[in-house]
């Protein structure tokens, strides 16, 4: 005897393309899942043409933080790298 879930679940899961979209949105969310388990350690945002972040140093269990501002996202990264290495390396 089919009970109405049954019917329901093989009458979605007949259609091919419905049922990829199905998957393929279970999917994205076991992919979301993955990344937010995760440690954030690094984390940047724009504001008013500025670009901000932060990196954690792992050494030290310390958050270094960058509030001047710089034009583009190369050179702030480039700078709070530096500065991680300077930090990690000067109390060793």
């Amino acid at each position: 005897m089919i009970t109405l879930v049954d019917w329901f679940i093989n009458r979605l899961f007949s259609n091919r393309y419905l049922r990829e979209a199905i998957f393929a949105e279970v999917h994205f969310y076991d992919m979301i899942e993955e990344r937010l388990k995760e440690p954030t350690n690094t984390l940047s945002w724009e504001e008013n043409g500025l670009w901000y972040g932060y990196t954690y140093n792992e050494m030290h269990k310390t958050y270094l933080f960058d509030d001047t501002g710089h034009e583009s996202l190369s050179d702030l990264w480039q700078g709070l790298w530096t500065r991680d290495m300077e930090w990690g390396l000067m109390y060793r």
